[in-house]
């Protein structure tokens, strides 16, 4: 594993340019954030999974006016659970085209029999005339790092150096030769290394989660 102080000393090593050294903390906490958003896949034409250690449960409650509120405040991606009080399971539509086909107002009463997420608000088919409390999985924000001691959030331990210093190290070389003619050698030997990097963690990825098949 590795602290904030270490990767940032790390990065800095390897990158020659005094104009960049202060932007490096901020590039590898966008390293963690893109990773754990979604980057493009380098094994199909799809985004990368969530990060299985940023799984989290949370819980809305329903209004009695709308048919949405708002999700958590650190939803970042993937609802894909939901569960009413007593325990019964809500069907989560595929797409918000779907989801509103059989009311397209969203204006109907009665029980909640399906959900979807939307603009990070959670819809639901029907509005319940008395609030209901909604129980739903999702994958959160990573925390940013600030403190020296901080680790990366969501990030396997083992991928650290591998995937946030040359993340790091790649931005950093983009600003460096930014308007270069010809090749840009450390700006291509870096994101080189880093998507090197991104497939080896897509891989350590349960299969479940990817929605593709390897063989």
């Amino acid at each position: 594993m590795a602290t904030f102080k270490e990767l940032i000393d790390r990065t800095r090593s390897l990158v020659n340019g005094p104009a960049v050294q202060d932007i490096i903390p901020a590039l590898i906490n966008q390293g963690v954030d893109e990773i754990a958003g979604g980057m493009l896949s380098n094994i199909a034409d799809i985004i990368i999974p969530p990060l299985p250690e940023l799984f989290t449960i949370g819980e809305v409650t329903t209004s009695r006016t709308k048919a949405f509120v708002d999700m958590p405040y650190n939803f970042q991606r993937t609802l894909q659970f939901a569960a009413l009080e007593k325990g019964s399971e809500v069907d989560i539509a595929h797409s918000f085209i779907e989801f509103t086909e059989t009311d397209p107002s969203l204006s109907k009463n009665g029980s909640v029999n399906e959900v979807v997420e939307h603009g990070r608000k959670l819809y639901y088919l029907n509005i319940p005339i008395k609030a209901e409390k909604i129980t739903i999985h999702y994958y959160r924000y990573p925390v940013e790092m600030a403190e020296d001691d901080h680790e990366p959030d969501g990030i396997p331990y083992h991928m650290h150096w591998a995937l946030l210093v040359n993340f790091a190290a790649w931005k950093a070389n983009e600003f460096i030769e930014d308007g270069l003619e010809g090749e840009t050698p450390n700006t291509l030997k870096y994101k080189s290394f880093f998507l090197e990097a991104l497939r080896t963690l897509e891989l350590t990825i349960p299969d479940y989660t990817r929605g593709l098949e390897l063989r």
